[in-house]
């Protein structure tokens, strides 16, 4: 099969390679094999590209962990009346392959007129929202706060809180994306540089704290908003792209944990706060059945249209390095995949 593999850390533009591998064997009594119609990238993929991501697999590899396609083999009995199905999968890298592996605990099917950018936002996108929300209490009129607001998950984020009817707070670095994000549905869109967004988060909240914070950006931003949080409130962090300005190494690695700095947890007993880790990818290895209901729940909110995923980046094959790029360098609002095969 052919399969994109990444052959070396850096720039986008040199960092890919289509190969012919083998098709990849079924281990475990739940895994299956998926005929790929088209797969997601994420930041976690270019976190990888640029040897930043502890995770990824060693070189050549081949990344990406979301697909959708249709099922061709299976392992089990059990798993029988999968084959032929067409399916949205999480897939624990490898997706960058015209077939890929994934464990039937984790997989959802999908009819055949949700697109595969819409089904994909869903998988790590929506999943990760849907996650990360789970771990607040959040009610009518809340102020939440969302880094990258206008990214896959920020997307996301924002439509899943206004389903609580939140007031959301929604943060970008680049100017031109605050018509998006007031499309979305944000109500305080903030365009900021080197974080600083402090003072005009409260300004809009009237010196109100925050209940909610979602950050993926890490550095700095932990201290800020540790301080804007409120009692009872939840900082969830999902991610450190912040990092991505840095080089591999420890002595970057420390200075981007000085930059975070530490809390004392009587602080938080204190204020009665939690801070909150979301990685994806460990819950879809350890707790696959978790995923599954989390797409289930976000699959019915999708078909009654209370959620709306914003795919517009489709590439093909042979345009993997410009869809890195641009979402490395903040280019793109909503989804960014490859179709495998045209739908």
């Amino acid at each position: 099969m052919k399969a994109i593999q990444l052959i070396k850390y850096g720039d986008a533009h040199t960092a890919f390679q289509t190969n012919e591998v083998p098709i990849p064997q079924l281990k475990s009594s739940d895994s299956v094999l998926i005929k790929v119609q088209a797969f997601g990238i994420n930041f976690a993929d270019v976190m990888a590209r640029k040897g930043l991501y502890r995770a990824a697999p060693n070189l050549p590899a081949i990344l990406g962990y979301e697909v959708v396609g249709t099922v061709e083999r299976v392992n089990s009995n059990f798993n029988e009346n999968l084959i032929g199905k067409r399916v949205l999968a999480m897939t624990r890298f490898g997706g960058y392959a015209e077939y890929s592996v994934a464990s039937s605990k984790g997989i959802i099917e999908i009819q055949d007129q949700v697109p595969n950018g819409h089904a994909l936002a869903l998988a790590t996108q929506y999943c990760t929202a849907h996650l990360a929300i789970e771990k607040t209490s959040l009610f009518n009129n809340d102020f939440v706060l969302i880094h990258s607001a206008s990214g896959g998950v920020g997307t996301a984020l924002t439509q899943l809180a206004k389903l609580k009817n939140c007031q959301i707070i929604g943060l970008t670095t680049t100017s031109s994306k605050i018509s998006y994000l007031k499309k979305n549905g944000v109500n305080f869109p903030i365009y900021h540089k080197n974080n600083n967004y402090t003072e005009e988060v409260l300004k809009l909240t009237k010196n109100q704290k925050i209940t909610a914070i979602f950050n993926s950006v890490g550095g700095d931003t932990f201290k800020k908003d540790l301080e804007l949080l409120e009692s009872g409130g939840n900082l969830v962090f999902f991610g450190i792209s912040e990092r991505i300005k840095s080089r591999k190494g420890i002595l970057n690695t420390l200075f981007q944990l000085l930059k975070i700095g530490k809390i004392h947890p009587a602080k938080l007993i204190l204020n009665s706060q939690s801070i909150n880790g979301l990685n994806l990818l460990e819950i879809a290895d350890k707790k696959p059945e978790q995923i599954q209901n989390s797409l289930k729940e976000l699959i019915t909110l999708y078909m009654a249209k209370k959620i709306s995923p914003v795919a517009n980046n489709e590439f093909n094959w042979d345009q993997i390095s410009n869809a890195h790029h641009g979402l490395e360098n903040s280019k793109f609002v909503g989804k960014v995949y490859i179709n495998v095969i045209k739908q």
